[in-house]
């Protein structure tokens, strides 16, 4: 019972933090288009990555997915990744896709060894023929254990 609460509670926190959606003011040198508001993301309507460590050294990974069309398609890849002197390289991946408007969801857990880690989101948006559309990935908050 626990657990399902804990997992109510980060699902609540990742799909209010998600801020892909809204719009950002963007300067365009061009007279014609100067003050035009360009979304972030055309395809992709949720885009959320998430990472908790607890003092056991299990990581909690989340990633979030979705698309604004009903027709289109979302292949969602989540990788833990550890951080070193080289940069960040992934230790563990997971994958999940939907079909429209329905999320794709990535919730797993995964013991760690002591260091610096973080999760990658990577959302791919295919349309009905399989075109890809677009192609993002978030990061979620450095933790250290």
């Amino acid at each position: 019972m626990k657990k399902f609460i804990c997992m109510g509670i980060l699902v609540l926190m990742a799909v209010f933090s998600a801020v892909p959606a809204y719009a950002a003011a963007e300067v365009v040198q061009d007279a014609r288009t100067q003050g035009v508001i360009t979304p972030q993301y055309t395809y992709i309507s949720l885009l959320n990555a998430g990472l908790s460590i607890n003092s056991s050294g299990k990581a909690n990974c989340i990633g979030l997915a979705s698309a604004y069309d009903a027709s289109h398609t979302t292949k969602l890849t989540v990788e833990l990744q550890k951080s070193s002197a080289s940069g960040w390289s992934t230790i563990k991946s997971w994958s999940a896709s939907s079909t429209g408007t329905y999320v794709a969801d990535v919730y797993e857990d995964y013991y760690v060894v002591y260091g610096t880690y973080r999760v990658c989101a990577t959302a791919k948006v295919y349309n009905a023929s399989g075109t890809l559309l677009e192609n993002k990935s978030a990061y979620s908050d450095t933790v250290t254990y």
